[in-house]
């Protein structure tokens, strides 16, 4: 239950973010503790340019993922960084108590964390749009509080400003929201009066405080308040149409098409890169993909595309409709950026433009390396170190790999078994890359 809970995000968080900003801006309006407000410094003026420029890294953000980058706010990654902490906690709890239920916990979470990380984006969004709203809001509420039990007084002092650049600057700051409300922002004389010198200034603040609340609620409130309404709005998408993990796929397919109703459901084409599979690793390959992907499976196995020949994936891909993706390498072939790189990021920019939907699974086949190496002293610590390297080099293209040893499966034995949940979790499609 508090792994759902988590899951779903967390809520308390939420709440005392949202406190804690309302306090800052009360704070802030308060922060010279003095009875003066200073209409050309610091908080409003430190807040505005603060946000302005929020609103410029959202825009080049946005502007990013429209180009395929896959980006993401700071504030998203620490909010999902904390809630997957907590559940890697609450899982290390669970060991001690129930191994099994630990390990469908941890593959739960695995798979969440994958599916999860655009509805925590937009949660995190949203509550940065409306902490940003809270604090300029609770800035105007303190001066109005503080400005009715107290007799505060509105100028400016500066070195290098003189009156007719200050009323520049007010122009700038407070125009609109004197053009919105009529309040008059007066002269280049009114604004010299208002300046604060040895022998006086200043003057009365109701108009300014009202002319601040405006320029908050033009410059922050109302663009907060908008950007948390869309992040809403994608929330209300996604939680209409939230896509399948594509680890869960093949279990869940296998259910509604059914086991053994002797009918062909869909094809997997397979593509061998730069390796041959022989004969056992063919059949250990076609047990493993029904297991893996839905017992009515087709299996295509496909020529193998050699070094130097990557462009010809492309053509390969535009020849079929195939329902799920599967590559082939071997474990005993190091991989290089320029062969397996340039085959692994046209196979991935591919799915993502022509076939979002179709999943791509990545299989290395342990078996030739294991053949060779098998006896050796240092077997396991090779098998270990080829893995890593592969699992590094692949990730690096935004994809995951599935480590197996094809012809050690046996229909319905453990090798079978594990593999299968290996492969399922190791499961890509392009909506992941957006």
């Amino acid at each position: 239950m508090h792994i759902l809970e988590l899951a779903g995000g967390v809520t308390w968080l939420g709440r005392l973010v949202l406190v804690v900003a309302l306090a800052v801006g009360v704070s802030l309006s308060a922060l010279d503790g003095s009875r003066r407000i200073n209409i050309l410094a610091f908080p409003l003026i430190g807040l505005i340019v603060w946000n302005l420029a929020v609103y410029v890294a959202l825009f080049v953000t946005w502007l990013r993922s429209r180009g395929g980058a896959n980006v993401e706010l700071w504030s998203a990654s620490v909010y999902e960084r904390w809630i997957t902490g907590r559940i890697e906690s609450l899982m290390r709890h669970s060991t001690r108590f129930n191994v099994p239920l630990s390990s469908g916990l941890r593959r739960f979470a695995a798979q969440w964390g994958a599916l999860s990380q655009p509805i925590l984006f937009l949660r995190a969004k949203r509550l940065m749009h409306l902490a940003a709203a809270l604090v300029a809001i609770g800035l105007v509420v303190g001066m109005y509080v503080r400005g009715v039990a107290l007799r505060y007084e509105a100028g400016w002092e500066s070195t290098f400003l003189g009156p007719q650049t200050a009323y520049a600057l007010v122009s700038v700051l407070y125009g609109p929201a004197a053009d919105l409300s009529g309040i008059s922002l007066g002269s280049v004389g009114d604004i010299n009066e208002l300046r604060w010198t040895a022998t006086g200034g200043g003057g009365e603040a109701a108009r300014w405080i009202h002319l601040i609340a405006i320029t908050a609620l033009l410059y922050i409130v109302i663009p907060r308040l908008l950007g948390a309404s869309a992040a809403s709005f994608g929330l209300w998408r996604l939680s209409r149409s939230t896509p399948l993990p594509a680890s869960s796929l093949g279990y869940a397919r296998t259910l509604v098409m059914g086991v053994g109703s002797g009918r062909v459901g869909e094809m997997a084409s397979v593509v061998p890169y730069a390796y041959e599979p022989k004969a056992q690793s063919i059949s250990g390959l076609e047990s493993l993909l029904p297991a893996t992907l839905g017992a009515n499976l087709k299996v295509e196995i496909r020529d193998s595309i050699r070094y130097g020949d990557e462009e010809a994936l492309t053509r390969r891909l535009a020849e079929t409709a195939a329902a799920w993706h599967v590559v082939l390498m071997t474990l005993a072939s190091t991989p290089e950026v320029e062969n397996h790189g340039a085959f692994l990021s046209g196979l991935r920019d591919w799915l993502a433009k022509n076939a979002a939907s179709a999943p791509l699974l990545i299989l290395v086949d342990e078996g030739p390396y294991a053949a060779r190496m098998r006896g050796d002293s240092t077997f396991e610590q090779r098998i270990g170190e080829r893995r890593e390297l592969w699992r590094e080099f692949i990730a690096g293209y935004g994809l995951r790999a599935c480590f197996v040893d094809l012809v050690q499966i046996k229909p319905g034995a453990a090798s079978e078994i594990n593999a299968r949940d290996e492969a399922r979790a190791a499961l890509w499609t392009a909506s992941e890359r957006a």
